[in-house]
């Protein structure tokens, strides 16, 4: 209360810095927890269920997906990004789990292959997802002083270890123990110069988009080499490969079977404007810049 002259009495003011100082270590805590970019992520998913699961045509219920920006770095500086989220490493494994943490929030934004949200479009064709753009600051070549990530040695950890809390694995995550021991391909790099997309896709339940024959299917500009296995998420799965003339590739990404029967692009870094994101022939990009 006020006293008659408008002053405050020692207690309120003890009350008032108390109340000031609570919430400021509140907006310490929202900051660090970086809740305005996991709040997007939700907003992602939420907005795939609800088109998987609508009974009016998906076209009438938008998704509402953006694409991260993120820059890998070392020493806290981006000069290839405006305003990126900010990813601070120390190693090669830290690395290695920047990347694979955004794969697995791309694979749990859009259904992790149990939500078809592209439905039966009169359009037939692969619709692409952008979960985010990565980057990689200069400052990372003082830890990978090569300039190139080994694909395969990332897949490899992807294959042995736990995403945090879990006794999941990376690839038991996305469904991917089997397809990962069947490839028999050359994995290619990952350069430090370039930038990546951590992307998905799904075909329209009508697409034409399909395997052929025994061998390879060439679909604009990219093979597609499949095989069946039994996983536990009972997918068929293929691997998507690069011509780079005659039968000769690498591996790309995985393409499988989802539970709804439609065929994904399971979360991969894919380069910007590259070759192989081209040859995809994507009909739609449904995430936002």
């Amino acid at each position: 209360m006020l006293n008659k002259k408008g002053e405050m009495t020692t207690e309120q003011i003890v009350i008032l810095i108390i109340l000031i100082a609570s919430f400021a270590v509140l907006l310490f805590f929202l900051f660090r927890l970086n809740l305005g970019s996991e709040t997007e992520k939700e907003i992602c998913r939420n907005s795939v269920v609800a088109r998987g699961s609508s009974v009016i045509p998906t076209e009438a219920v938008p998704l509402d997906c953006k694409r991260s920006y993120v820059c890998i770095t070392e020493d806290g500086g981006c000069e290839k990004m405006t305003k990126p989220i900010i990813k601070k490493v120390e190693s090669k494994e830290d690395i290695y789990n920047v990347l694979a943490i955004e794969m697995i929030d791309c694979w749990w934004m859009f259904g992790e292959g149990k939500v078809n949200y592209v439905g039966e479009d009169l359009i037939p064709g692969m619709y692409c997802s952008i979960c985010s753009q990565i980057a990689f600051d200069e400052s990372v070549k003082k830890i990978i002083e090569s300039g190139e990530l080994d694909k395969e040695e990332f897949y490899n950890y992807l294959y042995l270890k736990n995403m945090t809390g879990s006794d999941e694995t990376y690839l038991e995550y996305l469904g991917l123990v089997n397809y990962y021991k069947n490839i028999d391909t050359e994995f290619g790099t990952i350069n430090l110069d370039k930038q990546y997309y951590v992307l998905t896709g799904m075909n329209s339940d009508i697409s034409t988009w399909r395997y052929v024959g025994v061998g390879a299917a060439v679909v604009g500009g990219i093979a597609f080499a499949p095989f069946t296995f039994g996983g536990s998420a009972g997918f068929v799965a293929g691997t998507l490969l690069a011509v780079g003339g005659g039968t000769a590739g690498y591996f790309v990404a995985p393409v499988v079977q989802g539970e709804v029967g439609n065929r994904i692009i399971s979360p991969s870094l894919i380069e910007v404007n590259s070759e192989e994101f081209e040859g995809l022939d994507c009909k739609k990009i449904t995430t936002t810049n």
